[in-house]
């Protein structure tokens, strides 16, 4: 691991913008799981960090290769399955998922600072289910319908619809004594994915598509911001019945094909599935992993010679791309003066509402906990769009 790029100390001017030679070499320490690491020391206010500071396995009691972790996962594989070929427990898989997932929503962020959007987004929700059918959960997807980039998503755990048996009623009931969705929750998803919408703007005009759902249209007209790009022709919606056929000329299409590939992807989303999430934070860990395949490893197009990716496609640099790419298992993107969008931020603190998997002893306590250097992270950052 090379030497860090910035000091860790916020109040230290080499936090900023740090000189070449902000740092001197203060000694080594040697550990079982990296070896030998080197020690740096501030030369402004003698601050230390190591050559792991900044590194992806920082903090972390067994090295394994993420590229193989990365690779079974989106290839649909069980965290038991990638822990029975690796040899370790599903809980070093879990915590490996998050280290991904942290770093997929890094580089996310640092290639969408640099995107040209096209103006032309859609969005649509997706319902799976967390714990069991009784908890669905709606995921909401935001795409770039010209270069098919997944912008953002956002995640609630609703209500189970429909009709019900009896002995499917009391168990619904016997549940909600321990855990109930929070009202509102599907509201408060999709108004996260409008604020971003003005985001988009640029020098374009958004032209939005959406099916007929009513809270869209709620929210959309009731945005004040929105009201005012509309007011100078700058934004446009239409709304396409949710009953239209699903074919290229529908302009829901986009939208649909993403749908389809989570669910071909992902076998936790895959419909009539036994491979049921455990816990939202990480359904959107391993979504936010998907996002960052989709966008910038897999091409395009799969017929002919081209290789561009999707974020390619939307105006990214190819330089920026390949220096992401090549850093993504080994170094942890800086957030430092980065805006972070409030869905991502939401799913990096772990704040997504998730029910007990244990239910019937009354199990309260559940979710991955963040650790406090993936908080200070994204502390460097500000939010945006919260």
């Amino acid at each position: 691991m090379p030497h860090p790029r910035f000091c860790r100390n916020p109040a230290c001017p080499n936090a900023l913008h740090p000189p070449p030679r902000w740092f001197v070499r203060a000694g080594t320490y040697r550990t079982l799981t990296h070896g030998r690491v080197q020690r740096f020391k501030c030369r402004s206010c003698s601050h230390r960090v190591s050559s792991q500071t900044e590194s992806v396995h920082y903090y972390s009691k067994l090295r394994l290769d993420l590229q193989q972790v990365f690779s079974r996962l989106r290839s649909g594989a069980s965290l038991r399955d990638i822990g029975r070929e690796l040899g370790v427990s599903r809980t070093t898989i879990a915590r490996a998922v998050l280290r991904l997932g942290r770093q997929s929503m890094a580089a996310h962020i640092h290639t969408l600072c640099t995107h040209q959007s096209s103006g032309r987004l859609s969005f649509d929700g997706l319902v799976s289910a967390v714990t069991s059918r009784d908890y669905p959960s709606q995921i909401t997807t935001l795409v770039d319908t010209t270069s098919e980039l997944l912008l953002s998503m956002t995640h609630c755990v609703t209500e189970r619809g429909g009709t019900h048996t009896a002995a499917q009623r009391k168990r619904v009931e016997a549940k909600r004594k321990v855990y109930r969705p929070p009202s509102g929750a599907l509201t408060e998803s999709i108004r996260l994915l409008v604020k971003e919408l003005p985001l988009y703007h640029h020098h374009h005009r958004i032209h939005l598509d959406t099916d007929e759902h009513p809270i869209y249209r709620k929210l959309i007209d009731h945005d004040p911001v929105l009201r005012h790009l509309t007011a100078l022709d700058r934004f446009t919606i239409r709304r396409t019945p949710g009953t239209a056929p699903r074919t290229t000329e529908n302009p829901l299409f986009m939208v649909n094909y993403i749908d389809r590939m989570i669910r071909h992807r992902m076998k936790e989303h895959t419909r009539e599935t036994i491979a049921i999430a455990r816990n939202s934070t990480m359904q959107m860990h391993r979504m936010w992993i998907f996002a960052w395949d989709h966008n910038v490893r897999q091409p395009k197009r799969v017929r002919g010679t081209s290789s561009t990716s999707r974020a390619e496609s939307a105006g990214v640099s190819r330089t920026l791309i390949r220096r992401v790419r090549r850093e993504f298992y080994n170094r942890r993107y800086s957030m430092r003066s980065v805006p972070i969008p409030e869905p991502i931020a939401r799913v990096w603190r772990c704040e997504l509402e998730s029910p007990p998997v244990r239910w019937k002893v009354g199990q309260k306590s559940v979710g991955p906990v963040i650790p406090g250097y993936a908080l200070h992270d994204l502390k460097l950052g500000y939010i945006q769009g919260g």
